[in-house]
C-alpha cells in the first residue's frame, strides 16, 4: 500500500496537465481525473500510525522510547536529508535558510503560531509532509506513555481540529495538524484496537471495492463541495490535513481493513460509510452542477464498488507490490527535485508524446534507483551500525 501511494503521488506530478515534466507538451487534461496525489498523502499517515501501533506493542520505558526515537530518527533523517540536499544541487538558488529548515523538518505551508513560519523547497513541496510526520512521531510519546485513556487523543485532536474554524485566533497551524493527526491516531487503533487475523483469513479482502470507494469518495468530495458551495472557506487549508477532507478518513481506513484483513465487521461498516458518502457527493455534485468528467469516472467507480463489495480475491497481486514499497519513501521524497531538472534539461528534445514519454522513462529510472541506494544500502548501513 505505500508503494500504490507513493505511486500515487509520482502520477500525480508527472501527469498534471502542465509542462511540468516536458517544457512544451503537456498530458491531456483525462490524465488528470485520476489525480489521486493528496488522497495518498492521507493514506500515509494512516500507514504511519498503523505501523507505530505494529512496532510498539510494549508498554513505554526509558529504554523502550530512546530505541524508538533511534529508530524512527533512522527512517526519516537519511532520506530526508538526501531529498533536501538533492533538491539544493539541482536548483542552487534555493535560500540557505530554506534548505536548512528542510534539514530540520520545520518547513511548512502553515506558518506556526506567532507568525514563524519556513518555506517548502520550490522544488521539493513533497516534504511538507515530513513535517507532519516528525509531529505525530514526538506526539506519539505522550500517548504512549497514556495509553490507557486513547480517548482522549481522540477528544484533544478533534477539539484542536476545530480550533481555527470556530475562529481562535493563531490556530490554523494546530488546526491542520490536528486534522492529519485523526488520520495517524485511526491507523494506530487500527494497530492496537483489532487482533491480527489468521495467515489463511488474511490472503483475501475485498480490497478492490474498498480502492474503487476511495477513488469515488476522494473525487466526489461531498464536504468539500458542501464548503466551497456555502463560502466555509474556514475550513479550507492548502493541504488535505484540514476538515474539508474529513470524510475521506471512513475510507482510508476501510482500505487498510481490507487490505490486512482486520475487524471484519468494522471494514463492512465502513465500506458502507465511504459508498454512502460518495453517493452523498454525488447528489451534491448534480445539485451544484455541472458535473465534471473526473466526477463521472468516480460515479461509475461507486457504482462498481457497489458491484464488487461482496467480492473477496486474494491479496496476491498486492503482495507482489511489496518491493515497490521498499522503495516507497524514497520514490516520494525523491521524484519532484528529480522531475524539475528533467524538465530543464535537453530543451530541443520536447514537444511531442514520445519526447514526454521519454523523459517519463528517465524520471522513474532515476527517482527508482536513487530510492533504491539510499532506502536498501544506505539506510540499512546506517541502522546496523547505530542500532546494531
Amino acid at each position: 500500500m505505500r508503494g500504490l501511494c507513493a505511486a500515487l503521488v509520482f502520477y500525480a506530478h508527472a501527469f498534471a496537465p502542465t509542462t511540468a515534466l516536458d517544457p512544451r507538451w503537456a498530458p491531456p487534461d483525462c490524465f488528470w481525473w485520476l489525480n489521486l496525489g493528496y488522497a495518498a498523502v492521507m493514506m500515509f499517515f494512516v500507514l504511519s500510525g498503523y505501523v507505530i501501533g505494529l512496532t510498539t506493542p510494549g508498554p513505554a520505558s526509558g529504554p523502550a522510547i530512546r530505541r524508538y526515537l533511534r529508530r524512527r530518527a533512522l527512517r526519516l533523517l537519511p532520506v530526508n536529508t538526501v531529498a533536501v540536499l538533492l533538491a539544493w544541487t539541482l536548483r542552487p538558488a534555493n535560500d540557505g535558510h530554506t534548505v536548512l529548515a528542510n534539514l530540520l523538518f520545520l518547513q511548512n505551508s502553515v506558518p506556526y503560531p506567532g507568525g514563524l513560519a519556513f518555506d517548502l523547497l520550490p522544488n521539493n513541496t513533497n516534504l511538507w509532509s515530513l513535517n507532519y510526520e516528525v509531529v505525530y512521531y514526538l506526539a506519539f510519546i505522550p500517548l504512549w506513555l497514556w495509553i490507557a485513556r486513547p480517548g482522549w487523543a481522540w477528544l484533544g485532536l478533534t477539539a484542536l481540529a476545530l480550533a481555527a474554524p470556530v475562529g481562535v485566533p493563531g490556530s490554523a497551524a494546530l488546526s491542520h495538524y490536528a486534522c492529519g493527526g485523526l488520520y495517524w491516531l485511526a491507523g494506530y487503533a487500527v494497530a492496537r484496537a483489532f487482533p491480527p487475523v489468521p495467515s489463511v483469513t488474511a490472503t483475501r479482502g475485498n480490497w478492490p471495492a474498498a480502492f474503487l470507494g476511495a477513488y469515488a469518495l476522494w473525487t466526489l468530495a461531498p464536504m468539500r463541495h458542501v464548503v466551497i458551495a456555502l463560502e466555509w472557506y474556514e475550513l479550507m487549508g492548502l493541504t488535505p490535513a484540514s476538515l474539508h477532507r474529513i470524510d475521506f478518513l471512513p475510507a482510508c481506513v476501510w482500505c487498510l481493513l481490507a487490505v490486512s484483513g482486520r475487524a471484519p465487521r468494522l471494514s463492512s461498516w465502513l465500506g458502507r460509510l465511504t459508498l454512502g458518502l460518495a453517493a452523498a457527493g454525488v447528489g451534491i455534485a448534480v445539485w451544484l452542477g455541472p458535473v465534471t468528467p473526473a466526477e463521472y469516472l468516480a460515479t461509475l467507480a461507486l457504482l462498481g464498488a457497489w458491484w464488487l463489495r461482496g467480492w473477496s480475491p486474494s491479496a496476491t497481486f498486492l503482495a507482489r507490490l511489496a518491493p515497490l514499497g521498499d522503495v516507497s519513501f524514497g520514490l516520494y521524497a525523491f521524484a519532484l527535485p528529480v522531475q524539475f531538472a528533467v524538465q530543464a534539461s535537453w530543451p530541443g528534445f520536447a514537444g511531442t508524446p514520445l519526447t514526454f514519454a521519454t523523459r517519463l522513462v528517465i524520471l522513474a529510472a532515476v527517482t527508482l534507483a536513487l530510492a533504491w541506494l539510499v532506502e536498501r544500502r544506505l539506510t540499512p548501513w546506517l541502522r546496523r551500525r547505530l542500532l546494531g
